[in-house]
């Protein structure tokens, strides 16, 4: 077991460092450093329209190992997030158009539509760079933000205001309901900003993903000793 453990020491040292750093960098980018208003929650600002999705950035950088942690695997995570992006783009656009709010069939279709494009596109080439199941993995992570930012284009108004006085309005006056978005509609936020705000951070991801591979061969690398050095022989 000690054998075992020393072997992916390099890489958990290197895994932790990065995941710490990608940690404090994308929830600092959202609520401190790209703000529309700061203190409007206590000490969090109010951010911007692009968001770094800390969810969303560690699953990519966990399909990247799961599909070989090689530079192979950098490019079908990159297209993942590419097809499960668009894929995820499309029933938002057209599911409300068939049903609107409150009613989710036309979301329902379009999902199961989009899903079905997505396993025929991955008989397009005999390999598996559009493997059907890390696009679905993607494809969630677009909806978990779109839920979770005020489902707009599908609830009205689902994007929000965008000021610290709507948002106070918000709370004190009108209950909560969907297409507030998270904490209170501190986090509401267009589609198209959520299309973009999550393919970043999957492609930042899947970087973080090959980073750390790097990184760990680096740490594993052997020091030369000077035993090692090629013995020249002094002039008399």
């Amino acid at each position: 077991m000690v054998t075992r453990l020393k072997a992916v020491l390099p890489l958990t040292v290197s895994i932790g460092v990065l995941a710490l750093l990608a940690t404090e960098v994308a929830l600092n980018f959202t609520f401190h450093w790209v703000t529309v208003q700061d203190g409007v929650f206590g000490k969090y600002g109010l951010p911007q329209s692009l968001h770094l999705v800390l969810p969303a950035l560690f699953v990519s950088w966990g399909l990247f190992f799961m599909l070989g942690a090689t530079n192979a695997a950098l490019g079908k995570t990159l297209i993942a997030a590419v097809t499960g992006t668009v894929g995820a783009g499309i029933a938002i656009v057209v599911g409300p158009l068939l049903a609107e709010s409150p009613d989710f069939w036309g979301l329902a279709l379009m999902i199961g539509v989009t899903a079905a494009g997505l396993i025929v596109l991955s008989t397009a080439v005999e390999d598996d760079r559009f493997a059907p199941a890390p696009a679905f993995c993607c494809y969630a992570s677009v909806f978990f933000w779109w839920i979770a930012t005020g489902l707009d284009n599908f609830v009205p108004d689902g994007k929000g205001p965008h000021t610290a006085a709507a948002i106070v309005s918000a709370i004190t006056d009108t209950p909560l309901a969907a297409g507030t978005g998270a904490f209170g509609g501190l986090l509401s936020m267009s589609w198209l900003a959520v299309l973009l705000s999550v393919f970043v951070s999957l492609a930042f991801g899947a970087l973080l993903g090959a980073l750390s591979v790097r990184l760990a061969g680096a740490l594993t690398r052997p020091v030369p000793s000077r035993e090692s050095e090629p013995k020249i022989a002094t002039p008399a």
